[in-house]
């Protein structure tokens, strides 16, 4: 996303400091509004205790301001003859921004003219509509509507059960107090219900949804979404819906262990007694710091499992499984999986267990820079580096190694062993196995069954031995020794 889930704060409290600072409603208003410019900015104040009705257009360098409540006209405005309620306010420039305070009743605007506007709504129940450019509306108390129209908009509802639709582009939309309506229309989103118990809608485009605090419903609609479940809220039920294409859910603030899947169960997801429903739509799914249990479903899931020791299951489905910081027990399931132990990026290499289930399952290494042990046996503890006491099930049929040295060995089933980088030894056991040594001189012995040994042409003196039986042997020209090949080919 150009805004990510993760970013979108940022832009909320923004518009946090915007209202409360250059929006402030005024001390003192009169029962008439005002319209004046300074430079490229025109500010209207519209009348105390009146029912304002605001639209706002442009020609040229003119925008005029008409209300259903009498305006004076000052600094750089006119009054329109025989229309007390209309101004013509006429900018040095081309007008870079309109101010505009509303008050105290239910009152309206909209804003028609292509010129960036910057709504306080005070209070009452009000309606805003934004213009086709970038906008930030602030609705305040009462039960607003405020739609953003086109561009890139800051939307905030403040106290009340408010209504808030984005509009075309990339929205900030934060519902604050109040039970919340928000829909951020087409385009990528940073939505976010917080207090009171609300529903958020992401719309077409990759949305980041939070519900926050209270009992919440988050719609992804179409797109990859993201939906954030937050810690200090784990007494309120709340549901995840992520829509077409494929969306996430992250547990990442939870200092609890959660229990997640996305079998659509009411009420069986998130931490003790939190009673969270994940709809069958969600695809991935992020655990937090505590010790998760993450189950996946029928569709291709990616899962991971964060800190802690985590159990994490693929279910059916082409799945991805990274257990990251902890000693994690991955297992993929039905269908072809990607099994990660440790995090990529971390120096933490904990006690994993990896286990594939049906399916062509593989098991990877390749984010280290040391070498690595690992055999396709089953054998408890046995794997990854000195130490780290990994376990790789029988019923994995493919392995990478790291860019160091590996010691890499399949089993008697059919198995795809990739050494990439380092001097590796490789050994294919029993079954039809296909090897490929990366660079650096490897040792590579396809042993029993019908062999495919691939060696690149990097210059390294590798030994290739594809063993009994009919193997193919594949490799560029160099000094490499090759016995046990009953086809060479180069």
């Amino acid at each position: 996303m150009s805004r990510s889930v993760w970013m979108s704060r940022v832009g909320l409290t923004l518009l946090t400091t915007v209202s409360a600072g250059a929006l402030a409603t005024p001390a003192e208003a009169a029962s008439t509004g005002v319209a004046s410019v300074s430079g490229t900015k025109i500010t209207f104040k519209a009348a105390k205790k009146k029912q304002n009705k605001v639209v706002i257009t442009l020609s040229g360098r003119t925008v005029t301001i008409d209300d259903r409540v009498a305006i004076k006209a000052g600094k750089g405005c006119k009054k329109v003859k025989g229309d007390s309620t209309k101004v013509r306010c006429t900018t040095s420039k081309a007008p870079y921004k309109i101010y505009a305070f509303l008050s105290d009743r239910n009152d309206s605007l909209v804003n028609k003219a292509r010129v960036r506007i910057d709504v306080d709504g005070g209070t009452g129940a009000d309606s805003i509509t934004g213009g086709p450019l970038n906008d930030g509306l602030y609705g305040r108390s009462g039960a607003d509507k405020i739609r953003g129209g086109a561009g890139d908009d800051y939307l905030m509802g403040a106290e009340g059960n408010d209504r808030i639709w984005g509009g075309v582009g990339n929205d900030v939309i934060n519902g604050q107090g109040g039970n919340d309506a928000i829909d951020g229309q087409a385009g990528q989103d940073g939505l976010n219900g917080e207090l009171g118990n609300d529903v958020v809608y992401g719309g077409p485009g990759g949305d980041d949804l939070y519900g926050d605090v209270g009992t919440d419903r988050l719609y992804g609609g179409a797109g990859y979404d993201n939906l954030m479940a937050y810690e200090w809220d784990h007494k309120s039920p709340d549901y995840y819906s992520g829509g077409s294409d494929s969306d996430s859910i992250s547990y990442s603030s939870a200092q609890r262990a959660i229990s997640a899947d996305a079998d659509g169960v009411k009420g069986d997801d998130g931490a003790k007694g939190e009673r969270d429903t994940i709809a069958t739509d969600v695809e991935d799914i992020r655990g937090g710091a505590g010790n998760d249990v993450i189950t996946g479903n029928a569709r291709a899931n990616q899962l991971f499992g964060g800190p802690g020791n985590d159990t994490i299951r693929g279910g059916g489905g082409d799945d991805d499984l990274y257990g990251e910081d902890g000693r994690d027990h991955l297992d993929g399931g039905a269908g072809n999986d990607e099994l990660t132990g440790d995090d990529a990026l971390g120096t933490r290499f904990d006690a994993d267990t990896m286990l594939g289930g049906p399916g062509w399952d593989w098991v990877g290494y390749d984010s280290r820079a040391a070498g690595v042990v690992v055999d396709l046996d089953g054998a408890k503890g046995d794997d990854g580096k000195p130490g780290e006491k990994d376990t790789v099930g029988i019923d994995v049929e493919m392995v990478s190694g790291s860019d160091g040295n590996d010691t890499l060995t399949g089993n008697a089933y059919a198995n795809e062993i990739i050494g990439r980088d380092g001097n590796d030894v490789i050994r294919g056991g029993g079954g039809n196995d296909e090897v490929h040594g990366g660079n650096g001189a490897d040792a590579i012995y396809g042993e029993a069954g019908d062999d495919y040994v691939f060696e690149p042409g990097d210059g390294s003196r590798d030994k290739l031995d594809g063993g009994v039986n009919n193997d193919r042997c594949l490799l560029a020209a160099g000094e490499d020794t090759v016995t046990g090949c009953e086809r060479v080919e180069n």
